[in-house]
């Protein structure tokens, strides 16, 4: 389990923005359809864009059918991880 960043704000009703935390080593193009998780290793959604500035990028998660706008609200100012 790997730290993602942590959620920015929704973007519409299915979309989290998530800014990362650290730069990273690994390649951007690699964090495409990653399954992000929260704290607790519950399932939030997948990360379809990555954007921004290589330094400290955003990335953009679908969020699962299964997490309700409720649980989806929770997660902002929460860091989420990648498997």
């Amino acid at each position: 389990m790997k730290r993602l960043g942590t959620v920015s704000h929704l973007h519409g009703k299915s979309c989290l923005v998530v800014k990362s935390d650290a730069p990273d080593a690994s390649p951007l193009h690699k964090m495409m359809n990653l399954q992000v998780i929260d704290k607790s290793v519950r399932p939030v959604g997948k990360v379809v864009t990555v954007f921004g500035p290589e330094e400290q990028p955003y990335f953009l998660i679908r969020i699962y059918r299964e997490l309700d706008a409720a649980q989806a609200k929770k997660l902002v100012k929460e860091k989420v991880y990648v498997k």
